[in-house]
């Protein structure tokens, strides 16, 4: 081998290294980009969740405060406002449901789909190159 061999294959080895350097920074950064949507979405959900405990525990306060009152009240004691507060830990509780899922509802979507689509496209295209060189 002479020494322009070497020359040429140092150089197309080095191309070859930053074509793939290259590829692999454009590739994390999508997925920096990605993550930065992804941590929003879970911040998000957390925080709703946070929300949607708190409105349980007030629920089950106010329904456990109803039931007491309530049994008062089949012992002959009258208060209008067992009433309210079932009906108010009623709401607590329901709205805790609608939150909770819509949370779910976030869930359920996938992250990272503009990065998975990508590798899979890379994947195609080394496997139809490999093919061909076959």
């Amino acid at each position: 081998m002479d020494n322009s061999n070497s020359v040429s294959l140092a150089r197309e080895l080095r191309e070859l290294l930053q074509a793939a350097l290259s590829h692999l920074r454009a590739r994390l950064e999508l997925a920096g980009l990605e993550g930065k949507d992804a941590f929003t979405r879970i911040c998000g959900v957390l925080l709703l969740a946070v929300l949607a405990i708190t409105l349980v525990l007030a629920g089950y306060f106010l329904l456990c405060l109803a039931l007491v009152f309530g049994i008062a009240r089949l012992l002959a004691t009258e208060h209008a406002w067992i009433w309210i507060a079932t009906l108010v830990g009623s709401m607590h509780l329901i709205a805790a449901w609608g939150i909770l899922c819509g949370a779910l509802g976030w869930l359920r979507k996938p992250m990272f789909a503009s990065t998975i689509e990508e590798f899979r496209k890379d994947e195609s295209w080394l496997k139809s190159t490999a093919v061909r060189q076959r």
